[in-house]
């Protein structure tokens, strides 16, 4: 069959009026294979479907073309008649394409033609040749179907599976006529629609079953595609049933032709999707919303800061100002660790329900995150209005919360960054809103404070102090000063007291109230006293070993809060002990009175099993803690320190003595040693003694000195005093 085969008749004649170039919102020459709803339709179409480009090449073809030429799909794509067809059968093929393209937009598209295709069963088939056009009405391809030529039997043989495809296909299924009205669905659509017979459907409308809305605009869609041939491929649409009901799906509708390519309604297919639109609200809820709260998260918070950055900047000059105050609950750890985690939950939903009270319709509150709460509050008519919106806050914080296992009080501190600062990005207005709710927290909590610039440079100079802080060890940036301790009875240096210096490359000595805070809040205190125990236990063996004559040098050594807390501890220091080789007896361990009282259990228990490695164990700062008196019975204690903040209001049988007195005569009926720190003036020295106090350091003797000073002080003695 290579000879060029016969037109054996013409059916169907297609006119300009009756066939519309194809047009779609791409150019129509995109393989649709992608679009699941597309090829579920045209890849179970009976007729054959495919897509050539200008130059003939196929571009697009359904299943049941790729079956009727015998080949699989991507033996089909990119192919021309030429590499199909016999020649002469190709170059007929070809020049009823060109036929067709040269008619224009609005001229012939030639016939359908009935061909005799060789190779091919059944090989009497019908081409209905359509051009594609793009948006701007150029022609760019061609849209081919290709229909077999049938008897009566196989007309009822098609229709039978047609019926059976509408029957079986999981989707919605349905044809319309000109006027909307149904006139087939698939068995899949009659139960979504609430029949038991297809049937029952005939020459209804989408108002039967849906409510309005959607019916409506069902019908505006259908009579659109109608009008211009455009299709509507992949759109999801909400559809909302009369009874209040919403489901999702994914519609494709296009325009339905009867043989003559004219148009004569619509067919389309929809997938159900609600299942998938559930899940993206839930991830989106998820992805935005705190899940304890309900309220948005840190995301949507600078998202929605992020819109009002964008409105201010087209208000063309006229002013705008808005505010971020960042919350933080005052001791809220303590509800966490006293009434556990599950009222520190109720607690943060009751907050975040109380602040919501405190909302404009235009505000928006956050949770960012732990304890932290976010408000944006916008166009205030004067920057100072924010004062008042903190202190809203504040009072409405300050009544009782009433919570499952008991009744809460709590306060929050507020920081405050404005608008009027001149930020460029959402980011910068929070980081300084929390920098100064940190300065509120510093300056008493249960208050509020605006941003300023100098909050920002202070907060980069902290950051840059933790980082160096962090490198300190591994650089050996810390030394270790020596203060002498004086016995006021026999008048000598009987031991030290090992401090820890920073010496910083670039600031220099950094005092230790600057740094000892920062290493207890970053937890960098623990390796930086085991350090200091090390080299100071290294430090008084040498010098014990090199001055033997003399009565066994003492050292202390101050053990942090955080180091007295750690399960380890004592092995830590029993290790130390050992590895230096000198002898417990000579060493102290100093505990302030502070830092016992935050545990007190444990804090006993650690030091009777350091009492057990032969140390002797004292209170520091004595007198400044919360229980200063009640557990001196129950510790093995060896001497109280005096704080240096009595010491300094001292004057020898001055009204200022008592407190001092008081210390001395309790720990002598107790049976422990007293050391005054602090001590500056020769008037302190003499009232110390005269309350016989044991010993004492302090400027009057010597300041805390590097190891070579503290040696040379030994070897030379201290000056008379």
């Amino acid at each position: 069959m290579a000879a060029k085969p016969a037109v054996t008749s013409k059916t169907g004649r297609a006119t300009a009026g009756a066939v519309k170039p194809a047009r779609r919102h791409d150019t129509g020459l995109g393989d649709p294979d992608g679009d699941e709803v597309y090829r579920s339709l045209v890849d179970n179409l009976t007729d054959m479907v495919y897509r050539k480009d200008l130059s003939g090449r196929i571009v697009f073809a359904n299943r049941r073309f790729c079956s009727w030429l015998k080949r699989p799909r991507e033996e089909v794509l990119g192919k021309t008649d030429y590499d199909l067809f016999p020649a002469t059968f190709a170059e007929t093929l070809a020049a009823d394409d060109r036929r067709t393209l040269g008619g224009g937009t609005d001229g012939e598209h030639g016939d359908a033609e009935v061909y005799e295709f060789p190779h091919c069963q059944p090989n009497r088939a019908r081409i209905t040749r359509v051009p594609i056009c793009d948006a701007r009405g150029a022609i760019v391809g061609l849209h081919g179907i290709v229909a077999e030529v049938i008897d009566a039997q196989s007309l009822e043989e098609q229709s039978f599976f047609l019926t059976k495809l509408l029957d079986t296909l999981p989707d919605n299924v349905y044809f319309k006529d000109g006027q909307s009205r149904f006139r087939a669905i698939s068995r899949y659509c009659a139960e979504k629609f609430g029949i038991t017979d297809p049937a029952q459907a005939m020459g209804k409308t989408d108002h039967d079953f849906f409510a309005g809305d959607h019916a409506e605009q069902a019908f505006r869609d259908e009579q659109e595609i109608i009008r211009t041939g455009i299709p509507m491929v992949n759109i999801e649409e909400k559809e909302t049933f009369p009874d209040g009901s919403v489901k999702w799906a994914a519609t494709t509708k296009m325009p339905l032709r009867d043989g003559g390519g004219r148009i004569v309604g619509t067919f389309g297919i929809s997938r159900d999707i609600t299942d998938r639109k559930l899940m993206e609200e839930q991830l989106a809820r998820q992805a935005f919303y705190d899940g304890l709260t309900s309220l948005p998260n840190r995301a949507l918070f600078l998202n929605r800061l992020g819109h009002l950055f964008r409105r201010a900047s087209r208000t063309g000059g006229q002013p705008f100002v808005f505010a971020v105050l960042y919350l933080d609950i005052d001791r809220f750890k303590g509800v966490n660790d006293s009434m556990g985690h599950q009222a520190g939950d109720e607690l943060l939903i009751e907050v975040a329900r109380r602040l919501e009270g405190c909302l404009r319709p235009s505000d928006t509150l956050a949770r960012l995150g732990g304890d932290d709460f976010g408000l944006l509050v916008e166009d205030l008519h004067r920057p100072e209005d924010i004062h008042r919106v903190a202190e809203r806050i504040q009072e409405e914080l300050s009544a009782a919360f009433r919570l499952k296992d008991g009744e809460v009080f709590c306060s929050a501190s507020i920081g405050i960054a404005l608008s009027t600062s001149g930020y460029e990005q959402p980011e910068d207005m929070l980081r300084d809103a929390d920098t100064a709710m940190y300065r509120a927290k510093a300056n008493g909590r249960s208050r509020h404070e605006v941003f300023d610039k100098d909050m920002h440079r202070k907060a980069v100079s902290q950051l840059q102090l933790e980082t160096d802080l962090r490198h300190a060890l591994d650089r050996n940036e810390f030394v270790v000063y020596y203060q002498p301790i004086v016995d006021l009875d026999r008048r000598c240096l009987t031991g030290f007291e090992a401090l820890v210096r920073w010496k910083h490359p670039a600031r220099g000595l950094v005092p230790p109230n600057e740094f000892i805070p920062l290493a207890e809040e970053t937890g960098l205190i623990a390796p930086i006293g085991q350090w200091v125990m090390n080299e100071a236990c290294r430090q008084v063996r040498e010098w014990q070993q090199r001055f033997a004559g003399r009565d066994a040098l003492r050292m202390s050594v101050n053990l942090s809060g955080h180091q007295l807390l750690q399960p380890d501890i004592v092995e830590q220091i029993r290790r130390t002990l050992e590895g230096t080789g000198v002898d417990p007896r000579t060493v102290t361990m100093e505990i302030t009175e502070s830092a016992l009282v935050r545990d007190m259990e444990v804090g006993a228990a650690t030091m009777e099993r350091l009492r057990q490695l032969a140390l002797e164990l004292n209170i520091d700062d004595f007198g400044t803690g919360y229980s200063s008196l009640s557990y001196l019975q129950n510790l093995p204690v060896d001497a109280l320190k005096i704080d240096r903040s009595f010491v300094s209001r001292m004057k020898r049988d001055g009204g200022q003595s008592e407190i001092v007195h008081a210390i001395i005569s309790l720990a002598h009926r107790l049976g422990i040693k007293v050391v005054a720190e602090g001590v500056e003036t020769r008037e302190q020295l003499d009232a110390l003694t005269s309350l016989r106090c044991n010993s004492a350091q302090g400027y009057l003797f010597a300041r805390p000195l590097p190891s070579d000073d503290a040696e040379r002080l030994l070897s030379e003695g201290l000056a008379p005093f």
